[in-house]
């Protein structure tokens, strides 16, 4: 069980699934599916809601009528009923999804760093850290697109860009100028190559976390007979 991944294999059956569907349903399929990574941490519960909308959708092309109309045809306030009752999961079902994505893309670009950067050196703490403003950046994000949610109900859409312009704002400050104008004036260096094993040693270890995590989470939550929503 170690190696084999049931959140993996559910999420394959059900692209798989979504496939088949009209291009109506998969477009209404991916704006839940969207919002649902920012109202719950837990990765594997959002693809057993996911099956089961993908079923839904296709019962809703047989009798001729879209997933839209299903649910009521305002899928953010469907979103905001289905919310409380979702398990919400823990930052760590984040870094177990998101960091063996993202550091396996990381770790080879430090690694074109060594061989064609010369004897250029990257900061220490900067690349130490990275991993954690990484984490602190997925909850800011998950935080400010589930106000979003909230805010498109409540106040339209004009308000709703100018609360994407601050997220931006708010990344740009994050990810560009704090480790830039803060982290980067800390001495200490470290070689591309030693930045790409250490990137890859976060990739590998989330991903062994991803699957310990969702094999016993799955163990408790058979996605073959997950409930109807």
């Amino acid at each position: 069980m170690l190696f084999k991944n049931q959140y993996t294999m559910l999420k394959k059956a059900n692209d798989m699934s979504a496939d088949t569907l009209n291009t109506e349903n998969r477009t209404a399929l991916k704006e839940i599916t969207c919002y649902l990574l920012y109202m719950t941490w837990n990765c594997y519960e959002i693809e057993r809601i996911r099956k089961d909308l993908i079923d839904m959708a296709a019962r809703c092309e047989l009798e001729g009528r879209t997933l839209r109309e299903e649910i009521g045809g305002d899928t953010a306030r469907y979103l905001l009923e289905l919310a409380p009752d979702l398990p919400r999961g823990t930052p760590l079902d984040y870094v177990c999804i998101w960091y063996p994505r993202w550091y396996w893309i990381f770790a080879p670009l430090c690694l074109i760093i060594a061989l064609f950067g010369g004897d250029l050196q990257l900061n220490l703490l900067r690349v130490l850290i990275s991993p954690f403003l990484f984490m602190a950046w997925l909850a800011l994000w998950g935080w400010f697109r589930r106000m979003e949610l909230k805010i498109k109900i409540h106040y339209g859409g004009m308000v709703q860009v100018l609360w994407l312009l601050l997220m931006i704002a708010v990344f740009v400050l994050v990810a560009f100028c704090f480790p830039a104008y803060g982290l980067q004036q800390v001495p200490g260096t470290i070689s591309g190559v030693g930045a790409a094993l250490y990137e890859l040693a976060w990739a590998a270890g989330c991903q062994l976390w991803q699957n310990l995590r969702y094999n016993r989470w799955a163990a408790q939550h058979p996605w073959q007979a997950s409930p109807q929503f």
